[in-house]
């Protein structure tokens, strides 16, 4: 390689890394700016309210001790997801898997084609999945912790500001139900976020937390505020003694109930203005496939794959890099969720029952071997699949037989996975 040649693709590498700065930076800057103007916002309004020790960090500037300690709780949420981001950036970084296609015993050969469409998917599939760590995480991340400090900004502006600097305009007694609203929400704000964190924590340790782990847990938590506040509006009495207590226990309990507690008031919305909301619960055919369980379903419908017919064509890979999944345990359920896709549900369990075919890999197996079977054979495999004449038994199989996703699912169950050396390991 020639010294300009080098110079030029170090000066392309310069800017593709200040392209990608410019895209997913700038999201982050504006999310710290404005987390940043949040605190100190929260310091300024409570700085003539509330507190009268002070202290004097490094003796560059004397801060109120009260106003300061609230402004680091409202930053805390902030900084806990973004050490916690990290920590899954740093797992995500060390499960470099490559994948290497070898034939599996007792098995028709695997065409060339198909081990190098397998491998180049693989590719890019680790690919597309390590731009979605690192382009998506931190910005998620950002938003989700921006929304978790203003809610308890917000609340603690709100308990402690006087009323008569919420509401200049009202005359005679000022109101004071805001304060117990303020609580139920701020309640239900913490409880519901330190669930989800707990939730993420328990994903990190799994090697299962996504950038839809932080969208879903922010989603939770908007919904759960919302609900907090509805109830706390339509329920709480300020001249009630107990206002306090009650305000806090509907809080938690709106924070334990998470995304119950929304679909709770929305039906009650719903009823009081006369109408009825469907309750649907999405990815209920997926029990179909032998082994999904209902923490499973909810998992897949993470990635998007809500039914039999998805589960059956989404990338292996794509499932394998975005979650805890075993190849092995993905490949059962892709090769079940083939064979009903192929030849439908009554058929496929029929297949399952009465020749102990469990996928659609052995229903290509059978297949290739339809025409060697002897002819009752051939009329009881008719029979049982209720197939009008052996002519469209034989065409079926003749078409599964060659089919090219179920060659690829060959593949990639009879694969073996490495993991790729680091660099230091390399060093050392």
């Amino acid at each position: 390689m020639t010294a300009p040649d080098s110079q030029d693709r170090a000066r392309d590498g310069f800017y593709r890394l200040l392209a990608a700065a410019m895209t997913y930076g700038w999201a982050r800057l504006m999310a710290f700016l404005a987390w940043m103007a949040l605190l100190v916002s929260t310091y300024a309004s409570l700085d003539g309210v509330i507190g009268e020790g002070t202290v004097a960090p490094l003796g560059l500037v004397t801060l109120k001790t009260v106003p300061l300690l609230l402004a680091v709780l409202v930053a805390l949420p902030n900084v806990m997801l973004h050490i916690v981001a990290r920590m899954i950036l740093f797992r995500f970084s060390r499960r470099n898997f490559n994948l290497l296609c070898r034939e599996a015993p007792a098995e028709a050969a695997l065409p060339d084609e198909v081990k190098a469409r397998c491998q180049a998917t693989w590719a890019y599939e680790r690919g597309r999945a390590q731009m979605r760590y690192e382009s998506g995480l931190l910005p998620q991340v950002g938003v989700f912790g921006l929304l978790a400090s203003a809610m308890l900004a917000f609340c603690i502006l709100g308990i402690h500001l006087p009323p008569s600097q919420l509401f200049p305009n009202l005359g005679g007694e000022l109101p004071t139900w805001h304060i117990w609203v303020a609580w139920t929400v701020l309640s239900t704000a913490t409880t519901s976020f330190m669930l989800s964190v707990g939730r993420i924590l328990v994903r990190i340790a799994g090697y299962d937390a996504t950038t839809r782990t932080f969208a879903d847990a922010a989603r939770s938590f908007g919904l759960c505020v919302v609900s907090g506040g509805l109830l706390a509006c339509l329920t709480v009495s300020s001249t009630d003694p107990k206002t306090a207590q009650a305000s806090i226990a509907m809080g938690i309990a709106v924070g334990l109930l998470g995304d119950r507690a929304f679909i709770a008031v929305s039906n009650r919305a719903a009823a009081l203005l006369g109408t009825e909301v469907e309750v649907v619960e999405p990815g209920i055919g997926l029990r179909v496939i032998e082994g999904v369980g209902a923490e499973d379903s909810q998992r897949l419908q993470e990635e998007n794959v809500t039914s039999v017919h998805a589960l059956a064509f989404v990338p292996v890979p794509r499932l394998f890099f975005n979650s805890s999944l075993n190849l092995q345990r993905i490949c059962d359920w892709q090769d079940q969720a083939l064979l009903f896709v192929y030849v439908g549900e009554s058929r496929a369990k029929a297949l399952r029952e009465q020749f102990q075919i469990r996928g659609a890999i052995d229903a290509q197996r059978l297949g290739r071997g339809f025409e060697d079977m002897p002819a009752e054979v051939q009329q009881q495999l008719v029979v049982s699949l209720n197939f009008p004449s052996p002519t469209h038994a034989r065409q079926l199989f003749a078409r599964l037989a060659v089919d090219p996703r179920i060659d690829e699912l060959r593949a990639y169950r009879a694969a073996e996975l490495s993991l790729e050396p680091l660099l230091d390991d390399r060093r050392a």
